[in-house]
């Protein structure tokens, strides 16, 4: 179960990040670790750093992002993905 703080504006939560840096990973498919910021800055700068990196891992940790030889790699699932 993932808690959602009711006091935030959805925008503002690592759930709604995290579907716009898929959304984006899945346009990309792959991008070198070294330009993660270049990600971040197309979502918006308007979010702390730190909640990026939340949704990156999240991601990472429901398999829809891999880490392979220094590349973020989109991780299609379904078939909506395809």
């Amino acid at each position: 179960m993932m808690l959602i703080d009711k006091d935030s504006r959805p925008r503002d939560t690592i759930l709604y990040l995290s579907a716009q840096l898929l959304t984006r990973m899945k346009h990309r498919g792959r991008m070198e670790l070294a330009l993660i910021n270049e990600l971040y800055h197309d979502v918006g700068e308007q979010h702390p750093l730190f909640k990026f990196d939340l949704a990156l891992s999240f991601l990472f940790l429901v398999g829809r992002v891999e880490v392979r030889g220094g590349e973020l790699i989109y991780v299609p699932r379904g078939v909506e993905d395809q």
